[in-house]
């Protein structure tokens, strides 16, 4: 079965890119094009993707009052940011409202056809620029939440024995937003088994995203080498 994609983009040449882009992989589909955000609107309510691809620079409504609109309406299916803004603002609003993903618009081919796959395997698909301004930013949050730390509902492990070394190898490597498939080839592992730490490391942690798993990790200290 192919993993449908609808795309929610402004520019015709971008649109043009990503439909020869999905059109090249016999693993996916796409099912619906919108140039803007009434368009997409529309799009989100009549056709049910697997996967949502969303332009925050949209013409007519907010990109991440759309991204919401996805979360809320389809709430099975997974939106992912593809922009040119890699500001940290925009960045963590569109985390916070539900983004499964964030890839720039200078990603590679071949990145941005694996980030799809690990995006439909559950996986939260980062490109490395953003990978590194998040873990900034949940860095300084940390510090400055040190005395205030937030309470966050996951299992009862020592911190020591949270995650296994294998996991906090896996975790690191996230961090950096590398795809499943690097991460395989890095660790010298199946893709397969990359994916199934990456669940163990989400339910220890008690997350859903790659960008929330690095927060709680980077608090309790388990990115350090």
């Amino acid at each position: 079965m192919s993993i449908t994609i609808a795309v929610i983009e402004v520019q015709p040449e971008f649109v043009s890119y990503l439909t020869e882009l999905i059109n090249s992989d016999p693993d996916l589909l796409l099912v619906g094009t919108a140039a803007n955000g009434h368009q997409g609107r529309k799009l989100i309510q009549e056709v049910d993707a697997d996967i949502y691809l969303l332009d925050l620079a949209l013409p007519d409504l907010s990109g991440l009052d759309l991204l919401s609109e996805i979360t809320s309406f389809r709430p099975k299916s997974n939106a992912m940011i593809i922009s040119s803004f890699d500001d940290e603002i925009n960045i963590l609003s569109a985390i916070e409202r539900g983004a499964a993903g964030y890839l720039l618009k200078s990603t590679e081919p071949v990145a941005f056809i694996s980030a799809l796959h690990d995006l439909y395997a559950g996986a939260s698909p980062l490109s490395p620029v953003v990978a590194k301004k998040l873990l900034h930013v949940v860095r300084k949050q940390g510090a400055e939440k040190k005395r205030e730390p937030v309470p966050v509902k996951r299992e009862t492990f020592p911190v020591s024995e949270m995650l296994t070394e294998r996991e906090c190898q896996v975790l690191r490597q996230l961090a950096l937003g590398l795809a499943f498939l690097e991460i395989a080839a890095n660790l010298s592992i199946s893709s397969h088994t990359v994916a199934q730490h990456v669940r163990n490391i989400y339910r220890k942690l008690g997350v859903g995203s790659r960008g929330k798993a690095v927060y709680e990790a980077t608090k309790l200290g388990l990115l350090q080498e």
